[in-house]
């Protein structure tokens, strides 16, 4: 298998060990949990006695949400989204959203990168340095995000300028020849529904 450099692949990815050799992805990839890429199909055996195989082919920054499944014989990207449960059965345009079973493209990237920054405008954020380890949160931090979320979705931001630091996120590999493009900067707040979360202060045991 072919793996650029920057991707996220976790270690509950489901890779086709058989024709792993069909399989490339290229640089600043995420995997969601548990995904699933089959190069190739069993399905005729029973009856015709063959093999499908097909290659796996992801361009540079892909998006692949949970339990997604890509089959044999696709294509996808670059800086194209697939939602969590899709089922990939051919090739997908890039910088789109798509989804379903079988994915079809929904929306542009750049329209869905609009409504994202419009909500981002209006509602409660939370850094990723305090916030973004579950495990770490104290009960009062996590009753601060029930509270924002009683009044709508919030954002948790900033890990992926941390994984570029060093300093935190996702582990991914390696970076020598490639240079990731940052995240853009965060829109200002606006009204009054915007609001930052902010960590709240611990009492000394």
């Amino acid at each position: 298998m072919q793996i650029g450099e920057d991707v996220l692949l976790p270690p509950d990815t489901i890779v086709d060990l058989a024709f792993c050799h069909l399989i490339s992805i290229a640089d600043s990839c995420f995997f969601g949990p548990e995904v699933m890429l089959l190069a190739h199909d069993d399905l005729p055996t029973p009856f015709l006695g063959t093999m499908r195989i097909g290659r796996i082919v992801l361009h540079e920054s892909c998006h692949i949400g949970a339990r997604a499944t890509l089959l044999p014989g696709i294509e996808i990207g670059p800086r194209t989204i697939v939602g969590a449960g899709s089922v990939v059965t051919e090739s997908l345009p890039p910088e789109s959203v798509c989804v379903g079973n079988p994915a079809r493209p929904v929306s542009t990237l750049a329209r869905y990168l609009e409504a994202n920054r419009a909500r981002l405008a209006a509602a409660t954020r939370f850094p990723y340095a305090h916030y973004g380890v579950i495990e770490r949160l104290s009960h009062d931090d996590r009753a601060a995000l029930r509270a924002a979320l009683d009044r709508g979705d919030a954002y948790i931001t900033g890990g992926r300028s941390e994984e570029l630091r060093g300093t935190g996120g996702s582990v991914r590999t390696p970076t020598r020849r490639h240079r990731p493009i940052p995240p853009e900067p965060l829109p200002d707040l606006q009204g009054a529904g915007g609001k930052s979360g902010t960590a709240p202060r611990r009492s000394r045991v």
